[in-house]
């Protein structure tokens, strides 16, 4: 029997959502929810033509019978969207950042775990074959430093630039960053962050960071920084370097990673699988057989990488280290 899926919010990463469940077999996409409704429209008349279409998300819920949702949407604009899945026994996809504070977030989560759905948020990276290989190779190699980057242009979209809209950098695009760091070296004690402005006043109605460092105390003791910036448009660089005694790795974001050990040449493993499938097929089994663990982000464990970069923006505005 096919899992029913309904999608709020169908933009650009919904559809790449949508055209990796359409290659899985026990997928039906049933409901398109979206403020444009010729955009929801649109996902209908290409991925099921009987589906139903809206324009407003609590009617999608009163109307249209699904098993799960995926939620991708901007974040200013959560809602409700998560808690009436939670509470009416739907299993969840959040895109991230899933929220905007940690008061919404945390009732998502209790809400969540009261009804025992499951659910997981859109940090694809976990899925790549170069980020497992890393994750094995750190098992065996305690690292020393580590170095984040998410460096290039500002996105299009006109809530990216307002912060109270987008979150800022650290909180809409380089989460995937800090994401990251979380899952290959432990949890975040201490975070302090700043950051600069005055290179992008050119760009009407902007209000975050140009770039931003921020300085990362992990539980185990490893420190590192990761850097965000927006207004490069020349040597762009997205990924993680990680330094150990007798080894280095250089993580290129959704790329190849590079080994380099003492006294060897460096080895490139190149990144070869469908991440995207993956991460969409892993929710479709774990509903299937109601099994949280294969899926390698909770809405729970993403609410501490939200806590994470929110921590960030509050060690920006304030100056002050936060401690998590």
């Amino acid at each position: 029997m096919a899992v029913r899926l309904g999608f709020i919010g169908c933009g650009g990463i919904a559809n790449w959502h949508m055209n990796h469940l359409a290659g899985l077999k026990n997928v039906e996409m049933v409901a398109f929810c979206d403020t444009d409704k010729q955009r929801a429209a649109g996902a209908a008349e290409k991925f099921n033509k009987d589906a139903k279409v809206f324009r407003d998300y609590k009617q999608m819920y009163k109307e249209a019978c699904f098993d799960a949702v995926y939620i991708c949407l901007p974040p200013f604009a959560h809602e409700e969207q998560e808690l009436i899945a939670a509470r009416n026994g739907i299993h969840l996809f959040v895109e991230k950042p899933i929220a905007l504070d940690m008061k919404l977030a945390k009732s998502v989560e209790r809400a969540i775990a009261k009804s025992g759905v499951i659910s997981t948020a859109g940090f694809q990276d976990r899925y790549l074959d170069t980020v497992a290989r890393l994750k094995k190779e750190l098992a065996s190699n305690q690292p020393g430093l580590m170095m984040g980057y998410w460096m290039g242009g500002m996105p299009g979209v006109y809530w990216w630039r307002r912060k109270e809209l987008s979150g800022g950098q650290a909180v809409e695009q380089t989460i995937h960053t800090f994401d990251m760091a979380r899952y290959l070296f432990g949890e975040v004690k201490l975070v302090h962050a700043v950051s600069s402005k005055g290179l992008m006043k050119d760009v009407p109605k902007y209000n975050v960071e140009d770039a931003s460092a921020v300085n990362l105390q992990f539980k185990s003791g490893l420190c590192g920084t990761i850097f965000s910036s927006c207004f490069a448009q020349v040597a762009n660089r997205n990924g993680i370097d990680v330094w150990c005694k007798e080894v280095a790795y250089s993580y290129h974001e959704r790329g190849a990673l590079t080994i380099m050990r003492a006294g060897k040449d460096p080895l490139v493993v190149e990144q070869k699988n469908d991440y995207g499938t993956a991460i969409d097929k892993a929710f479709i089994d774990a509903i299937v057989k109601g099994d949280q663990s294969l899926l390698r982000s909770s809405y729970a464990d993403a609410a501490k990488t939200l806590a994470v970069v929110l921590a960030a923006n509050e060690s920006m505005k304030t100056g002050q280290a936060v401690k998590l």
